[in-house]
């Protein structure tokens, strides 16, 4: 395996941020991230070198460094303009991961954060930057089993409109906002009882986080646990609702109009189960919030939008 001779960069191991996912979002991520001055380096998780050629081959280029999984071990590339490139031989690494954001589909969390969680510790960060709900429940019980080593835990929504048209070629297509929030380390059901917010406010000291802010083009917010959990949720019932339903009728999201009492019955499901939440229990203004017409106020507004 060859590898392209790492970069010279001014950040520290503990500022760099990897990227796992280079989808649509993962790519805007990445961006975003190098447009910060003096921001963090930028490492981006390909698992097959295949994407790290396409990259080779875009137009516009910004300066990322790269690992690339290959026969069950990760080997460190970086790329430039093409014309710039030098090769040499590779080690597999085994440095520690300070600063994760993950950006696969959310059923493939698990087997996409596999090969690298020996990489993570109690004093890494990550943040889940996906669709979907339950990816931290399943990377607990399959990967960090250990709740004093886990890593600390992010949330993360964004609803920016962001279309990717080739590998590492994307159009931003709406500039709208993107919310996070700390997932507590302690059981949730027993920090979250209560309606003391201080046990439950944004993180102050989260170094990913502090980082993330200083994106203009990710527009982020930080909320408590609570709130990010609720927003996280509205996103779900929203898709959980039109995706099945325009893939099965093969049809866009015009056609969810077409079937009023589908999406009442669907959204009355949704809003029960989430109203059964016991991390959620004391929530303020949850009834009103997840109620059945307001879940449906909300999917009519997105579906009217696209």
């Amino acid at each position: 395996m060859r590898s392209i001779t790492t970069t010279i960069s001014t950040s520290t191991q503990a500022n760099r941020v990897h990227i796992l996912g280079l989808g649509s979002i993962g790519n805007f991520v990445a961006h975003s991230l190098s447009e910060i001055p003096n921001g963090p380096s930028v490492t981006l998780l390909l698992h097959r070198k295949s994407l790290l050629d396409a990259y080779k081959k875009t137009e516009t280029k910004y300066w990322y460094d790269f690992e690339t999984l290959h026969d069950g071990e990760w080997y460190r590339t970086s790329a430039g303009e093409p014309d710039s490139e030098s090769y040499s031989s590779a080690s597999p690494i085994t440095d520690v991961i300070d600063n994760l954001i993950i950006c696969v589909k959310a059923t493939q969390t698990v087997d996409a954060l596999r090969p690298i969680h020996h990489r993570l510790t109690s004093q890494s960060n990550i943040l889940f930057l996906q669709n979907g709900s339950g990816m931290i429940e399943e990377v607990n019980a399959h990967l960090f089993t250990n709740p004093n080593k886990r890593p600390s835990y992010l949330i993360g929504v964004i609803s920016h409109g962001v279309t990717l048209n080739s590998p590492f070629n994307i159009t931003h297509t709406g500039f709208s906002a993107t919310s996070v929030g700390p997932v507590p380390r302690e059981s949730v059901s027993s920090t979250l009882l209560s309606n003391d917010c201080s046990t439950d406010g944004p993180p102050t000291t989260n170094h990913l986080l502090q980082t993330l802010t200083l994106s203009p083009r990710l527009n982020l917010t930080s909320y408590s646990y609570t709130s990010i959990l609720q927003i996280q949720l509205e996103k779900l019932a929203v898709n959980a609702f039109c995706n099945p339903l325009c893939a099965l009728n093969d049809s866009r999201n015009g056609f969810l109009f077409t079937i009023p009492e589908t999406r009442r019955e669907i959204l009355t499901e949704i809003s029960d189960v989430v109203l059964a939440l016991p991390e959620l229990k004391h929530a303020l203004g949850l009834e009103e919030r997840f109620s059945v017409d307001n879940l449906e106020n909300t999917v009519n507004g997105i579906i009217q939008k696209t």
